[in-house]
């Protein structure tokens, strides 16, 4: 009984033996099978790890490329625009000074152009007080002294101009201004020019006027022949004026 007893319990303990030796084989293969599969999954890892960091540096590659490309593209629009406007600026400028300049140069033709006007009315105010002091100077015989050698000499030598002179068709009646009164024979010799030239006879309307100082001037349908003295100085002025 008792060798039935330990022969069993021999069997059990093999059994037992086997059962843990099956039981430990069992388990390290399937150990081995994890520890070959957790590889797989951490080689795995390991290449879609480096996957994801190469396509994120090479997104950050872009990024870069991105930002820099837009801050050059930012800093080109900038010259641009600071170009465009300084370019602007200058033409406003160039515009403002040019027409600044136009306004200065019309200012100072006015400004010439009323000096001279002024100057010219100073001279003929000058040249007629000349006269009139000429004529207070003189006296009375002598200005007539004077007036009567002029017109003399006038309608003898200074008449040939009329052949020249367009004159109106039917003029019968021409005015005549002189320093004194016309006698017989100048207002005869006159006629005789007048008639000579229009080829008939007109009346002589004559005026008196003390201011022209000696000679006469003569109204032929509107064209003046002025052989006064007083026209004769200014004319000997203004020459002088612009000479000087």
């Amino acid at each position: 009984m008792a060798v039935l007893l330990v022969s069993m319990i021999c069997v059990i303990v093999i059994i037992f033996i086997i059962l843990v030796l099956f039981m430990k084989r069992l388990i390290k293969r399937d150990v081995v099978s994890a520890t070959s599969h957790l590889d797989n999954l951490t080689f795995e890892f390991t290449q879609k790890e480096e996957a994801i960091k190469k396509e994120y540096e090479e997104l950050k590659r872009q990024s870069q490329e991105i930002i820099e490309k837009a801050t050059k593209d930012a800093q080109t629009q900038k010259e641009n625009i600071l170009k465009q406007a300084e370019e602007e600026k200058n033409k406003v400028i160039t515009q403002a000074q040019e027409k600044a300049n136009e306004i200065v140069k019309q200012a100072d033709n006015t400004r010439l152009a009323l000096l001279a006007e002024l100057q010219e009315k100073i001279n003929e105010k000058a040249i007629e007080k000349a006269g009139q002091l000429l004529n207070q100077a003189l006296s009375v015989s002598v200005r007539n002294d004077i007036h009567q050698r002029w017109v003399d000499d006038l309608i003898s030598n200074s008449f040939q101009q009329l052949e020249r002179l367009r004159i109106p068709e039917g003029i019968s009646e021409i005015k005549v201004v002189t320093a004194f009164e016309l006698n017989q024979k100048q207002r005869a010799a006159l006629l005789d020019k007048i008639k000579e030239r229009l080829g008939y006879d007109v009346k002589l309307q004559e005026e008196i006027d003390p201011d022209i100082i000696a000679g006469l001037v003569v109204n032929i349908g509107g064209l003046f022949l002025d052989g006064s003295l007083s026209f004769k100085i200014q004319e000997v002025v203004r020459g002088q004026q612009q000479i000087s």
